[in-house]
């Protein structure tokens, strides 16, 4: 099980390194408003990656598949979501609201 959460950890962080660095690279800079949905939205794409993906692996046994898939579905929405009430706080903090 661990090999699978460690596994989902390297992708939610491999996605959210290569999207900043690919807009970062296309000088691309999001609205506030697209900076706050980017990592929801690849919290979405993740969770489908996890929820077609987890099932199927022979490194888990069937009775582990629910528990992994809970803890890669919570880490997924937990860290992208830090990411966005991040995006948040640094936006409030710009404009002076407190």
């Amino acid at each position: 099980m661990m090999a699978v959460l460690t596994g989902g950890l390297i992708i939610i962080w491999l996605a959210l390194s290569a999207g900043r660095t690919l807009l970062r690279y296309l000088q691309v800079e999001l609205h506030r408003s697209a900076a706050i949905a980017a990592p929801l939205l690849l919290a979405v794409l993740e969770s489908a990656l996890f929820l077609c993906q987890v099932r199927g692996t022979p490194l888990l046994l069937e009775s582990e598949v629910p528990l992994a898939l809970s803890l890669l579905l919570a880490l997924t929405w937990g860290i992208n979501g830090l990411v966005a009430v991040k995006v948040v706080k640094a936006g409030s903090q710009a404009s002076g609201v407190q």
